[in-house]
């Protein structure tokens, strides 16, 4: 869409003074294809990973990966963590290991053809644990009422550091109409269908838990402040009548404590991708690297970061009925599933089965007409899989940390 109306803008300008500018040829712009790195390395004890892809055209949304890199860190008392492919563009550590304080690292990368870069040595800042996770209810800009999820972490003896956040949330979800019964086909000659109870290790029970990742730049510092205290960060921000509140929410939030450069390149990196800017495409070329091309091969650059950072985690938990007491939109409107409650016939004047036809168009059990008895012919209710079974939205099983 920023492309769209930079182009429109180009366009006006022409058409304004077409007398003494020339048309700009868009389609003249030269692409380099350059290949971009995301390597986080931390003090947790696990397997690594370093990402590495080739930059892509404007238009362009497909990931290209780079293959068959030879990746190592080493580090300052010369000990070589090697990496292995184990996805096309994904290397990830031979063993696990930590990165120890005091120590630096230093990231170095070989492509297929014989590219060799390497970053600067890099060394793990020094832990501050987070306090606890708070919330309060704000107005955002269009006066609608959010949750606002904040951070803080424990006063530490440092001088100020820099911070970065990323959270991973869960949320319980429930079936608009949910039923512990589903139809199966006994007979197709003839026709006959009956209700079992559904396996609730395998379609849960009228539950599922949404999972999402952060996918912004969270950062902040407290070198500027009298203390290296972060204090109510805002971390999330989701509107009252969102279904992901609707039930029981929780968030996982990792704190990574970064060295300034790490935080100058975020820094940089959220402001050349700020939506707001029409003329802010990302351009990672213009954002400094901590990693550099060793072989002398003018064409090659290499974009991203190689980040060396202490970690801390905590898990957050909170009710609809702790936040508010109004009501909230669910995953899929009433009436939506109340207009379409279909109650087919088992067979037709042809031979045919509607009711066969219904399922396998996605349609489930709801339950039986409420008429008693139900009538031979067409016995059964039907519910768009939707508004029945929220597994499209979620997991219907819990996951194994979570808590009701």
């Amino acid at each position: 869409m920023k492309k769209y109306i930079l182009f429109f803008f180009l366009f006006l300008l022409i058409l304004i003074t077409k007398s003494c500018i020339e048309p700009f040829e868009i389609d003249t712009i030269a692409f380099k294809e350059n290949i971009v790195v995301k390597a986080i390395l931390t003090d947790e004890v696990k397997n690594h990973s370093v990402k590495l892809f080739q930059t892509i055209p404007i238009d362009s949304t497909k990931t290209i990966p780079v293959k068959n890199a030879r990746i190592s860190i080493i580090d300052d008392a010369g000990n070589t963590y090697n990496f292995q492919e184990t996805e096309d563009g994904i290397y990830t550590s031979t063993f696990q290991f930590a990165a120890q304080p005091l120590k630096s690292y230093t990231l170095n990368i070989e492509t297929i053809e014989g590219i060799r870069y390497k970053s600067t040595p890099e060394k793990l800042p020094l832990k501050s644990e987070i306090d606890d996770l708070n919330f309060s209810i704000e107005l955002n800009n269009a006066d609608i009422p959010e949750l606002v999820i904040k951070a803080n972490s424990i006063l530490s003896n440092n001088e100020g550091q820099f911070y970065r956040y990323e959270y991973d949330e869960t949320f319980k979800i429930k079936a608009r109409y949910w039923s512990p019964r589903k139809i199966i086909m006994v007979s197709d000659n003839p026709f006959r269908f009956e209700t079992v109870l559904k396996d609730p290790n395998i379609y849960g029970k009228g539950f599922c838990y949404g999972n999402q990742k952060s996918k912004t730049i969270l950062i902040t510092e407290t070198k500027s402040l009298s203390e290296d205290r972060v204090s109510n960060f805002p971390i999330r921000f989701i509107p009252l009548d969102s279904y992901i509140i609707g039930v029981r929410y929780s968030l996982l939030l990792k704190q990574y404590v970064i060295n300034k450069k790490t935080y100058d390149y975020y820094e940089l990196l959220h402001k050349f991708s700020d939506s707001n800017n029409i003329f802010s495409q990302v351009q990672l070329g213009n954002i400094p690297s901590n990693i550099k091309l060793e072989t002398n091969i003018i064409e090659h650059k290499i974009d991203g970061f190689f980040e060396v950072s202490s970690v801390t985690t905590k898990r957050f938990f909170i009710n609809r009925e702790d936040i508010t007491e109004t009501s909230f939109t669910n995953y899929v409107k009433p009436s939506v599933c109340n207009n379409d409650q279909p109650n087919p016939f088992i067979v037709n004047e042809f031979g045919e089965s509607p009711l066969l036809e219904h399922l396998e168009n996605g349609y489930i059990y709801f339950n039986p007409v409420n008429i008693n008895p139900p009538p031979s012919t067409h016995p059964y209710l039907l519910i768009g899989k939707e508004c029945g079974d929220c597994s499209r939205h979620g997991n219907p099983i819990a996951p194994d940390f979570w808590i009701d």
